[in-house]
């Protein structure tokens, strides 16, 4: 795994996926400025642009959308990045260019696509894989890098709060405040920088929620248009269904044009990521998502049917343990 970064110098693709989040940035910009403290040349970018909710990044600013991709390369990395059709073409072109692709990942149904392939399905996060990798390398930590690490573990643990998190993630999580990584500030860009009509975008959210007879799924459908986009991006809706106390999996459903994306979240009764995988998405047992064509009208049922389907399958029928 060290081989491909051994070098000093060369020219480096950081290439992130569609709708980058904090995990992927994160580990993308902390292994990009890495490489540049040995005279690598590096480029960040991707198929979209990183949200303004994550403008704190350090060097984020340098991340950008990109249709093409230019000039011979020596590496081509990704991270936390499953499935290269993610990347909506960028990695065929980035092969072109020459060079290695890295796949560096923790989600168990990576596809291995990568000429080195790292994937650890016991990390919490690809940043915990990442910190392990310049540990290993001898390169030091900037207060950067610490907080690009740091953010992608605290966004991917649900702020330490998900099953994921073991002791290897607090151990590492300090390590990175130890080198400059700033929690407060990393947790108020995050949950505390709310636009002034957030408050009342997210009333109408919530008055969408609905519930099962049981109690035991829980969804939120959107419509094309019902929210403004920025709102959405800045939101992890999902999780607010998936508080109720009696629910067990809960689905955001997201209609984006012809298609609808679809987030899907379980408490351990229910592995989320083979519901997903029915409709060629993934993830993780408790985590996942899939994009299915067509309307909301068509997408919500055969998602719903699927999930109940895993409910009753589940031991004890996927009902909460006292």
């Amino acid at each position: 795994m060290l081989a491909p970064f051994a070098r000093a110098g060369g020219r480096a693709l950081m290439l992130g996926h569609v709708h980058p989040d904090a995990d992927v940035l994160g580990t993308l910009l902390a292994l990009g400025q890495a490489l540049e403290t040995r005279d690598w040349r590096v480029t960040y970018g991707g198929p979209h642009a990183a949200p303004a909710a994550l403008g704190f990044l350090p060097g984020v600013d340098r991340y950008r959308a990109c249709a093409a991709i230019e000039g011979a390369l020596d590496v081509t990395v990704l991270t936390d990045c499953p499935n290269p059709q993610r990347t909506e073409g960028l990695i065929d072109q980035a092969r072109r260019a020459g060079g290695l692709v890295v796949n560096i990942d923790h989600h168990p149904d990576n596809r291995r696509y990568g000429d080195v392939n790292w994937i650890d399905v016991s990390a919490s996060a690809t940043g915990e894989m990442v910190y392990e990798l310049l540990l290993a390398l001898g390169w030091p930590l900037t207060p950067a890098i610490a907080t690009n690490l740091f953010t992608a573990i605290h966004t991917d643990t649900g702020s330490f709060r998900y099953s994921n998190v073991t002791e290897r993630t607090f151990r590492i999580a300090a390590a990175l405040v130890a080198a400059g990584a700033r929690p407060a500030l990393v947790s108020e860009w995050l949950y505390e920088r709310r636009a002034p009509d957030a408050l009342a975008w997210l009333g109408e959210a919530l008055r969408r929620v609905e519930l099962s007879d049981d109690g035991r799924l829980a969804w939120l459908a959107l419509p094309a248009g019902a929210l403004p986009e920025r709102f959405i991006e800045s939101e992890e809706l999902v999780n607010y269904p998936r508080s109720v106390v009696s629910v067990r999996v809960a689905c955001l459903l997201r209609e984006q044009g012809d298609a609808v994306k679809v987030s899907l979240r379980a408490k351990g009764d229910v592995d989320v990521q083979r519901i997903a995988a029915q409709f060629g998405g993934g993830g993780h047992a408790n985590a996942a998502g899939c994009t299915l064509a067509g309307g909301l009208g068509e997408a919500t049922p055969r998602v719903l049917a699927a999930v109940r389907a895993a409910l009753a399958a589940a031991p004890g029928g996927g009902r909460p343990v006292p």
